[in-house]
């Protein structure tokens, strides 16, 4: 995403907006975090300077025509231009879901889909902000409902068909063996495999489907089917090249997933080791590189992954992965002594966390992993 913002056709926006580019894990930044219930990167945000009202917001990957498009959209809303009923409707879910109310953006995006007129041109968009907003507010049924609606028939095959269909057979498994789940799943995975070959499907979009695809097959009882897709997935990626570092890191984090699923951690080690060397001061770098290298056993090596990206990380989420992964790597080596004291740092890290939602999500888990560590060793 930050390759579609250097592009030099934004620069006619200089004197429109002023751009503000903060990041999810310095504690710094937990006023705004919090105040705009942001839980996903990339999320972006028209701001209104006068009163900080959200007035458009994205929450995903944009091509360059859906971000100008996107700006415009803000602008419009900002100097409170004239707009259909339907724009209006947008604009209150999108102001919503700016403040982290994501059930009433829900509301707002149906009655934007509700009173539109045929041809509104926001319309797919609009299709998907519901669907995310039902998932955030784990209305799971609903947003399985909506994509099951909409993308069979009436979705033509842009990139938020993709988004669309990702969306809803995530939620369609959230709740795996309820009859609902079932038939949503029953219609929306051959969707998800039309989606994952079309051009038009957003990279991060497509890699999402994988994982959705390789779980609804796991789902099924099906598990040695999910590897095809996940050779697949780890294929698309060992032939991408990266524009920039990035573009690199979100790749590595694909990677990671990808070699994890199909349970071939080695694989991608090398890779790994390249993107450390090509980014020496990015932890995230050290961290995917610690994760396989635990994962495949080389305890060592992981501890000294960790080490390194300790050494440049810049808030506590960051922190917090790479001490579970140092102290998962020191219990494979049989030293559970070490481990816990590491793990105790991780918790007071992972308290540190300012979005509630990652805070919540961190502290359980070390709490769970402390547990696990002061059981008899068997």
């Amino acid at each position: 995403m930050r390759a579609t913002l250097a592009d030099p056709s934004l620069a006619r926006n200089a004197g429109r907006f002023v751009w503000l580019d903060l990041n999810f894990d310095k504690p710094a930044n937990k006023a705004f975090l919090v105040r705009h219930g942001v839980m996903f990167t990339p999320s972006f945000f028209v701001i209104d300077p006068a009163d900080d009202r959200v007035v458009a917001t994205n929450i995903a990957g944009m091509t360059l025509i859906e971000l100008n498009a996107f700006l415009d959209r803000g602008e419009h809303a900002v100097k409170g231009s004239a707009r259909s009923p339907a724009d209006a409707a947008l604009g209150r879910g999108d102001a919503n879901l700016g403040r982290g109310h994501q059930a009433e953006a829900a509301d707002a995006y149906r009655d934007a889909l509700r009173v539109a007129a045929p041809g509104w041109t926001e319309r797919d968009g609009a299709v998907r902000s519901l669907a995310y907003a039902l998932m955030l507010s784990k209305q799971y049924r609903a947003c399985a409902d909506v994509a099951v609606a909409e993308a069979p028939r009436m979705m033509p095959r842009t990139r938020f068909f993709g988004s669309v269909v990702m969306i809803g057979l995530a939620a369609a498994g959230a709740d795996a063996r309820a009859p609902w789940a079932v038939a949503a799943r029953r219609t929306l995975e051959p969707l998800a495999m039309e989606a994952v070959s079309l051009p038009e499907t957003l990279r991060d979009d497509r890699f999402q489907l994988y994982q959705q695809l390789m779980h609804a097959v796991e789902l099924r009882g099906e598990k040695a089917a999910h590897t095809p897709w996940g050779v697949r997935w780890l294929h698309e990626i060992e032939t991408t090249k990266p524009a920039n570092d990035d573009e690199r890191t979100a790749l590595d984090v694909a990677r990671v997933d990808a070699a994890s699923a199909i349970g071939q951690p080695a694989r991608v080690i090398p890779a790994l080791i390249a993107s450390e060397q090509a980014m020496p001061n990015n932890y995230n770098a050290s961290l995917r590189l610690a994760e396989m290298e635990s994962d495949a056993k080389r305890y060592d090596e992981a501890v000294a992954a960790c080490d390194r990206g300790l050494a440049h990380v810049t808030g506590p989420i960051g922190r917090t992965w790479l001490l579970q992964t140092k102290a998962e790597a020191l219990t494979g080596k049989g030293d559970r002594t070490a481990a816990r004291r590491v793990l105790d740092e991780a918790l007071r890290a992972a308290r540190e966390i300012s979005t509630p939602q990652s805070r919540e999500s961190n502290v359980k888990r070390v709490s769970r992993m402390i547990e696990e560590t002061a059981k008899p060793a068997k």
